[in-house]
């Protein structure tokens, strides 16, 4: 029986071999000939083949498992000693990681013939007893289906897509993500992107994606001897397979304590501007990997964090175009708004207050002055000072040293001075006996037109190197503009210096006014007659300017100067003293008649009604009267009027007040 078994599987092994070369040689022979009817008889002998070979290997497994309980015979004649095998193929771990499992089972017989169902029970309950352990210890996983959201794929609550974002939130956004991939894609423990700040010498973390908790709390720290700065000095990748513990700290100093990383990469990101600064020497930034495994990262991760870094490049162009045209916009806007206040309030004051707070708008400052030319100190003095820090700096109306001082170097030169560190620099900032702090940095920016230098704009920041080329040019830009109104400014001053008649109000001019009151005056002394000086303005005349803008508060002025005109007699003398007050010079008249005039004009200022613009309103004034005494000069009577007037402003307009 053993011998006619062995035949048998003899033969089928045989017929297996001989299919196996039919259909080979058919295969090769069809591929050979180019006759198409050959190829097709080829392929029909190649599928004819494997599916009697399939058959026959089918017929082969169904002939041993048969076997097992058909041919006793074949069990009766083995031996006491001999042992029975079996291999058991365990399906359950298909899906396993290890793979697939085969057992040897050894059965060992206790009489020399066995019943043919007693074995073949034994056989089925060793199977069982092998499989069912098998079964219990690792059981198959039942795969769960999840249903995919579209905030997989799309970040739905972001809030970079809820409106028109700045550009450092964009860039902010995308390098994030850029950082989440090297991550994911390299396994790594962290991935961190840092500014390399040349000027401060220090490495600025931009953005971090990372496992651990031990990240410094601090954005800064300074170039050293570390991996990352080592990147950002030498512009070459930094490899390491594996990091001495000892050396960590040293060698990674983006953690607060040691974080036990073995292996490092760090790859440099270059930049540049354009054509004019084609060549790139030193990168901007470094990205730096780690990871908590020896020998993680290889030379094909360099090549893959290259491509990445080129992205990353991408990314800071487009963010410094859009942050270039940003920048543009809003000095452009800044521009427009300066115009604009200077020709509603064309004044010294609205240029020189407009000037600083533009410049607060545009760039970071902590100290800002503004000098101007004032001829009346024959010196050039601070016109505008603002701090805000707690220490001490200089005050308004401070005369400065000219030119032994870095302001008074901007305006004789015509050109700004930087001072990026000013611990460095011995030269004086104002006036060579200030007490300033020798710290931080300092920009000082010319006010100057085509023809012309009318002072300079500086400002100072507690940080070194904290102004920028943009800074400076965003700086000049404001200053040209101011200096453009300084300039119709200064020439008004000396047209009207030459103009007898105000060519608004159709009164005297400040200069014939005052020039006219100093003859009186000297005439009154030279004949004992009396003289009375009475200065008169519009109350709450800002709120005018607001509400109808300059032209309408000059028609106010207009209609206001008519009805002084009317109510003085011919040889008195009437000039527009500034842009909101009269003077009025009353000869031959004392002052408490000049008192009763002057409550007769406040009446009917008072109840007089002024059509602007389809609209009807009135006014209030207030009115200081100071008679001249014998031998006061003229700068005496200006003063105790001055003071008398504002004593009426203060007590709440509408009132006269006498010196």
């Amino acid at each position: 029986m053993k011998e006619r078994f062995e035949t048998i599987i003899a033969k089928y092994h045989a017929s297996e071999g001989i299919l196996l070369a039919v259909g080979v040689s058919a295969l090769l022979v069809g591929i050979l000939v180019d006759i198409f009817f050959l190829r097709l008889v080829c392929l029909l002998v190649v599928i004819g083949s494997a599916g009697l070979m399939y058959a026959g290997m089918r017929a082969h497994h169904l002939n041993i498992q048969t076997g097992l309980k058909g041919a006793s015979s074949l069990f009766h004649s083995q031996h006491e000693s001999e042992i029975m095998k079996k291999l058991i193929f365990d399906d359950f771990h298909f899906h396993s990681k290890s793979g697939f499992k085969v057992e040897e089972v050894h059965h060992e017989s206790a009489e020399s013939e066995v019943d043919a169902t007693a074995i073949s029970s034994q056989v089925e309950k060793k199977v069982s007893a092998t499989v069912q352990p098998v079964t219990h210890v690792k059981s198959m996983p039942v795969p769960v289906i999840r249903e995919f959201q579209v905030s997989d794929f799309f970040d739905v609550d972001s809030d970079i897509y809820k409106g028109d974002a700045e550009p450092r939130t964009e860039f902010d956004f995308l390098l994030n993500k850029v950082l989440v991939v090297i991550k994911e894609v390299l396994f790594a423990h962290t991935v961190a992107f840092f500014w390399a700040n040349r000027e401060k010498q220090q490495m600025v973390l931009e953005a971090r994606v990372t496992d651990s908790p031990n990240f410094i709390t601090s954005r800064r720290f300074a170039i050293g001897h570390d991996l990352v700065s080592k990147v950002a000095q030498t512009g070459k990748p930094e490899f390491i397979t594996e990091v001495n513990p000892v050396s960590e700290p040293e060698l990674l100093r983006y953690y607060a304590v040691t974080e036990s990383v073995k292996s490092f990469i760090g790859v440099p990101v270059f930049f540049s501007r354009g054509s004019q600064d084609a060549t790139v020497e030193q990168p901007v930034a470094v990205v730096a990997v780690d990871g908590k495994a020896e020998d993680e990262f290889g030379q094909e991760t360099l090549q893959l964090l290259g491509q990445f870094t080129k992205l990353i490049s991408a990314l800071i162009k487009s963010y410094n175009d859009k942050y270039d045209l940003l920048i543009d916009s809003e000095l452009l806007s800044s521009i427009r708004r300066l115009q604009e206040r200077i020709r509603n309030n064309f004044s010294l004051s609205t240029i020189v207050q407009s000037l600083g707070e533009e410049t607060s708008k545009l760039i970071n400052w902590d100290f800002l002055s503004i000098v101007l030319y004032e001829e009346k100190k024959h010196a050039w003095v601070a016109k505008k000072v603002t701090n805000r820090s707690h220490l001490g700096y200089i005050l308004s109306e401070q005369p400065i040293d000219f030119p032994d001082s870095i302001v008074g170097q901007t305006i004789r030169n015509n050109t700004h001075c930087l001072a990026d560190d000013l611990s460095m620099v011995t030269t004086p900032r104002y006036f060579m006996a200030e007490k300033l702090e020798s710290y931080g940095s300092f920009l000082s920016v010319p006010i100057s037109s085509l023809n012309k230098c009318y002072g300079a704009v500086s400002i100072e920041s507690r940080e070194k190197f904290n102004f920028s080329r943009q800074d400076i040019e965003m700086l000049y830009r404001l200053a040209e503009n101011a200096a453009s109104a300084l300039e119709i400014f200064y020439m008004q001053e000396v047209i009207n210096e030459y103009v007898i008649i105000d060519s608004v109000t159709g009164v005297y001019s400040k200069k014939f006014f005052i020039q006219r009151m100093e003859e009186e005056l000297q005439r009154a002394d030279d004949t004992a007659d009396d003289l009375t000086l009475l200065f008169i303005t519009v109350d709450k005349s800002n709120e005018i300017v607001q509400r109808y803008g300059k032209d309408g508060f000059e028609r106010v002025m207009l209609t206001f100067a008519k009805a002084i005109r009317a109510s003085i007699r011919p040889y008195d003398i009437v000039g527009r003293y500034d842009e909101n007050c009269f003077g009025a010079l009353l000869l031959d008249t004392a002052a408490n008649d000049a008192y009763l005039w002057a409550e007769k004009i406040r009446k009917t200022i008072a109840g007089l009604v002024i059509n602007l613009d389809s609209k009807s309103f009135s006014i209030t004034i207030s009115i200081g009267v100071c008679g001249a005494l014998e031998g006061m000069k003229k700068e005496e009577l200006l003063g105790n009027t001055i003071t008398v007037l504002n004593r009426a402003s203060e007590a709440g307009g509408n009132v006269v007040r006498v010196y």
